[in-house]
């Protein structure tokens, strides 16, 4: 069930042995050596859902994103364009909560609910990777404008927080509260691109 395989998710990811993926026709683990980026035949950016599989420091998104067929087919689909805000799993267990019980709400008693239903957790996921989904190629760094993710109503504004580097994309964050979650690593795909974020976008 979806509750009882992130509980132990969060904290502890578990190595599958490449023998029990094999057989499951299952995307073998990565050795160290192996790059967590890599082109296909005749030189063509793998997809969104291709290079998500490799980003071993944000496993835990990826394993929520294949809990929702809807955005999962979206990252595979090569005509459809997104841009994926990818967050570290540092930054997912530094939540304090699990993204399939949302954040915790205080009953009237004062007591804070943690107990949810099946089809709660699974709205809580689709509502959380959504917000870290925009439908567009890439962002544009020169408006100002707020960009819309999957999440309806839930925008985000990007900030310039530095001057002076190298690529574009390093000087900007994603404003979230009174701060912005930066942008670490930029990964090109056929159908949108990746940044690897240092922060997770509220759905809130």
């Amino acid at each position: 069930m979806l509750f009882s395989r992130f509980t132990a998710l969060i904290f502890a990811v578990p190595l599958l042995s490449s023998t029990a993926l094999a057989s499951k026709g299952q995307q073998l683990p990565l050795d160290p050596t192996m790059s967590e980026e890599f082109v296909r035949p005749g030189n063509t950016l793998p997809t969104l859902f291709d290079l998500l599989v490799l980003q071993r420091g944000s496993s835990i998104f990826f394993d929520y994103l294949r809990e929702s067929s809807t955005i999962s087919s979206r990252m595979k689909d090569e005509s459809v364009k997104s841009t994926v805000l990818l967050p570290t799993n540092k930054a997912v267990i530094s939540l304090g909560w699990k993204p399939h019980q949302g954040p915790p709400k205080p009953t009237p008693d004062g007591d804070v609910a943690v107990e949810i239903t099946e089809a709660i957790g699974r709205a809580n996921v689709e509502r959380w990777l959504s917000a870290h989904v925009l439908p567009v190629e890439d962002i544009n760094w020169n408006s100002d404008s707020p960009i819309t993710t999957l999440l309806d109503g839930k925008p985000i504004t990007v900030l310039k927080t530095h001057t002076g580097q190298s690529e574009e994309w390093q000087n900007y964050g994603v404003a979230q509260g009174d701060g912005a979650v930066g942008f670490v690593k930029r990964i090109p795909a056929s159908n949108g691109v990746i940044y690897v974020v240092n922060g997770t976008i509220s759905s809130e």
